[in-house]
């Protein structure tokens, strides 16, 4: 009798043991923030930083993953691909399973291609890159991979939402300048103009591309377009390049309509100043949309981060959200995590937005999700940048309506 109690607490004992190993081999997800967190770009980078903290929030209060809390693990890019690469290594070094970034498209480029090839040496241990912001066309198109994922819209999305509301309300006219940054995404933006300004039946009069944040002095161009006779300007300018244009347009008393995707970016309005009224942004999300559902959102993420979320932050919580849907469909039991397995469930997952609902196209791993677009006015329900104006929302384009066809040139290879 005392041999078999012996063993029965010896059976007990390597039980509990088993138990501990089982537990302790439970890989939590850790999601890597690789962004703009100093430099010139902060501005941006921390918004979209600040999102992904609070959908991090968000899926650990309603339950983490794989038997722990989600981890987000943020990293300085140091504002540049080459900062970012050296991040990557640092990240999948510290265990990341998926990569994030957002607002520089050129960083987004470096990632995925370095992504790519790690997860083909690396079978088994593949890295999915969740990016939540960064909008050159080229990211859905020949650069596109099963690894990747673009939880945004593309300058095509954009402005063919933008134009059409512009040509509902009345503002579009049938003449068009197109002016844009010379650099991928500014080409992109000028293209996706043309095509958007033509099937609306408006003629694009001149299309002119400049220096990044170079140019001091806007009234050349602003020139060119009084004389071009342009009623609309449609400008995917960012940062100084909106701001110094809007300045001008005020200088020179133009009354042209401006529409532009960077106007929300925290300091725009404030700088460019009543300039800026009657402009349209187009934008994933508008502080006045969704009902008493957006109301929620908008009132509980200023509780936890301690501002609206009237700029980039809400793409990268609606990311965040959706990734929750897709973990609720995998279970790996405590044990390691299975990216491919993660991918098919991000690929199939669904959230409803206060705006709408967002999935992800199989084909290209684009989000289809629905558009806000809005008007600078003093009549806006919520002022930003210390000002009298805020975004008044003019229309939610749905994700249908929105959406528009796979890039000829993605040729997604999925794994076996």
């Amino acid at each position: 009798m005392a041999v078999v109690k012996s063993l029965l607490k010896m059976l007990a004992a390597g039980a509990s043991f088993a138990a501990l190993m089982g537990a302790a081999s439970a890989e939590p997800l850790k999601i890597a923030m690789i962004e703009a967190l100093s430099g010139p770009a902060a501005q941006t980078g921390i918004a979209f930083t600040e999102g992904m903290r609070y959908g991090v929030a968000r899926i650990n209060e309603a339950g983490g993953f794989n038997g722990d809390k989600v981890q987000l693990i943020e990293y300085d890019n140091q504002g540049g691909p080459t900062g970012a690469a050296d991040k990557l290594k640092t990240a999948i070094a510290d265990g990341a399973r998926i990569v994030s970034s957002a607002s520089s498209s050129a960083v987004a480029a470096q990632l995925t291609e370095d992504i790519r090839k790690y997860n083909l040496r690396n079978p088994g241990k593949e890295i999915i890159y969740y990016n939540v912001g960064s909008e050159a066309y080229e990211l859905t198109a020949e650069r596109c991979h099963f690894w990747f994922f673009r939880m945004g819209s593309n300058p095509y999305v954009r402005m063919q939402a933008l134009v059409k509301v512009m040509k509902e309300t009345g503002v579009l006219g049938t003449k068009v300048y197109s002016i844009n940054q010379n650099y991928s995404y500014g080409h992109d933006m000028q293209a996706a103009q043309a095509r958007a300004v033509k099937e609306a039946g408006a003629t694009v009069v001149e299309a002119v591309l400049h220096d990044v944040n170079k140019i001091q002095d806007f009234s050349p161009y602003m020139a060119k377009i009084k004389a071009s006779g342009a009623e609309t300007v449609l400008t995917g300018n960012w940062a100084n390049d909106i701001i110094l244009l809007l300045k001008a347009a005020g200088d020179a008393g133009s009354k042209v309509r401006f529409g532009n995707t960077s106007l929300d970016t925290p300091g725009t309005l404030g700088n460019a100043g009543p300039a800026a009224l009657g402009s349209y942004l187009v934008k994933i999300y508008n502080l006045e949309a969704g009902g008493e559902k957006g109301k929620a959102f908008i009132e509980d993420f200023k509780t936890r981060i301690g501002h609206y979320p009237y700029s980039e932050e809400p793409t990268a919580v609606f990311a965040l959200m959706l990734l929750g849907e897709a973990l609720k469909t995998v279970d790996f039991k405590g044990g390691a995590i299975d990216a491919k397995a993660l991918a098919l469930a991000i690929e199939s997952s669904h959230w409803e937005s206060p705006i709408g609902p967002w999935s992800v196209r199989k084909d290209d791993h684009q989000a289809i999700l629905p558009i806000t677009v809005s008007e600078v006015s003093k009549a806006a329900a919520y002022k930003v940048d210390g000002t009298d104006m805020g975004f008044k929302l003019l229309k939610v384009v749905d994700a249908k309506t929105a959406a528009i066809e796979v890039a000829p040139s993605c040729k997604m290879q999925r794994p076996n």
